[in-house]
């Protein structure tokens, strides 16, 4: 086809082969090179959140291991009750041991106490003077009550040869032999000695 323009140097350029005519248009954008640099910067951004959540994980190991030990207290704590029972929050807390009492102690015998109710009466049968009262004496020390001192009756004196404790009564037999113990003499029934009372005779 003829042209209206004369020909000039221009219309001597061989035409290039993507088509383009004209020296000031450009080439035609390919569709991928506008995604590629998305998908790149994607990749790099996933790969840094991946390598960030490894050095986090990598550089605190003892997270993990002290979350262990505390679900281990827990559950302690949940199989035995008892053992943090708090007294304030009303748990029980253990069993005092009962202290030991002091013994009391030991009180007179009441037979010994009963034997020495009945008074003494002291008769000297000796020619030793202030006998029968230093005897009174040491009887009343043991314990016993002294009704009376004096001299034994000369009867008393030929009837018995070494110190005796007489008693009127069987009642008092008792009470004489436990005297006669203390004071190292015999004992004897005789009817005829003080009612109530019993008699030491000095010999």
């Amino acid at each position: 086809m003829s042209s209206p323009y004369p020909r000039d140097d221009f219309d001597a350029v061989t035409p290039p082969r993507d088509g383009r005519r004209g020296a000031h248009r450009a080439a035609p954008k390919r569709p991928g090179g506008v995604l590629a640099p998305v998908v790149i910067a994607l990749v790099v951004v996933a790969a840094g959140g991946a390598g960030y959540v490894a050095l986090t994980t990598v550089g605190n190991p003892g997270s993990s291991a002290s979350a262990a030990p505390a679900a281990g207290g827990d559950q302690a704590a949940a199989q035995d009750p008892a053992a943090s029972a708090d007294p304030a929050a009303g748990g029980a807390p253990p069993a005092a041991s009962p202290a030991s009492s002091p013994e009391a102690p030991p009180s007179a015998s009441p037979t010994a106490s009963s034997e020495r109710s009945a008074p003494v009466v002291v008769l000297n049968g000796t020619g030793t003077s202030g006998l029968a009262a230093k005897k009174a004496a040491q009887v009343e020390a043991d314990g016993w009550e002294v009704a009376s001192t004096g001299n034994a009756t000369a009867a008393q004196r030929s009837a018995h040869k070494t110190t005796t404790v007489l008693y009127p009564t069987a009642a008092l037999e008792g009470a004489a032999e436990a005297l006669a113990a203390q004071v190292g003499a015999k004992t004897a029934l005789d009817a005829q000695a003080q009612a109530g009372s019993l008699t030491v005779v000095l010999r």
